[in-house]
């Protein structure tokens, strides 16, 4: 006998010992198989199925009726489904066929009588020879070898050497009688021209370069820019000597207007010869004639 628990006892449904006992399953009752109401051999509502090929407009049963219709025309004609209707090929057995009345494949209606075939007027080909011919023919072609004269082929070479006139050889060429002989080839000549035109667009350019003096001045040469540069720096180096010796660095020393200006006077004189040297540092460097 199976208890059901009491109502006013709170059950967990993970630890309540009732989830443990089987619990009868209700078999659901199988419904009523559905119909339908219309009937299966009927065209839905404005149905396009089966209309193709026929002379009725686009759709069918535009009222959606559940009634056969009277239709106007049938419109699956016969043949329609490749071939006649069932039943309607069927061999008849009280003609039965016999020979020589069948159409000869069922596609092309023969004659009662077939001549036999020929080729008619159509040119044809020449019949292949027997073998006594071909043996009469091969003794005419052997005869006809042996008649001809054999020729003597050392015989004959010698008549040919004996007849044949000895090759003569070239005349020796003269060398010396050539038309240029002793003269300096063209080639030669076109490229003493193309070297002598490449020595005077050297020469061109180097007097448009001497051209750029401008007026009054001169290039200073090497050895002079040189020596220059040797004399300003050795000039530098006595006066930084002298300027390091005073004592004109401190600003302690500087109590009186002399040594400030010596001062000034020394450090413009290091500055003045320092643009000197950077001006004669440069490649090319321009005078005026009445300075050197």
């Amino acid at each position: 006998v199976v208890t059901s628990p009491p109502s006013g006892a709170m059950v967990m449904e993970a630890e309540s010992i009732y989830s443990l006992i089987p619990q009868p399953v209700s078999v659901p009752s199988r419904p009523p198989m559905y119909r339908s109401k219309h009937p299966p051999d009927m065209p839905a509502t404005f149905s396009t199925f089966g209309l193709a090929g026929t002379s009725k407009p686009g759709f069918n049963n535009v009222g959606g009726t559940l009634e056969e219709q009277q239709q106007a025309h049938s419109y699956v004609q016969p043949h329609a489904t490749f071939g006649l209707p069932n039943g309607a090929s069927a061999p008849n057995p009280g003609l039965p066929l016999s020979k020589g009345s069948g159409r000869g494949g069922g596609a092309v209606l023969l004659a009662d009588r077939v001549d036999k075939f020929s080729y008619g007027d159509t040119a044809r080909k020449p019949p292949v020879p027997s073998r006594a011919e071909l043996e009469a023919s091969f003794r005419a072609t052997l005869k006809e070898k042996e008649s001809r004269e054999v020729k003597n082929f050392v015989t004959s070479n010698a008549v040919e050497n004996i007849l044949s006139v000895p090759p003569t050889e070239p005349a020796p060429i003269d060398w010396t009688k050539k038309p240029d002989f002793g003269k300096v080839p063209a080639y030669l000549d076109k490229i003493k021209k193309e070297i002598s035109d490449e020595y005077e667009y050297i020469r061109s350019m180097q007097e448009a370069e001497a051209d750029d003096t401008p007026s009054g001045m001169r290039k200073l040469e090497e050895e002079e820019r040189q020596e220059l540069v040797n004399q300003l720096k050795r000039r530098w180096d006595e006066l930084n000597v002298t300027y390091q010796k005073t004592s004109v660095l401190s600003l302690n020393s500087l109590d009186t207007i002399g040594k400030v200006k010596r001062k000034e006077m020394l450090e413009a004189q290091l500055a003045q010869i320092e643009k000197d040297i950077e001006k004669l540092s440069k490649k090319v460097v321009y005078v005026r004639h009445d300075e050197y």
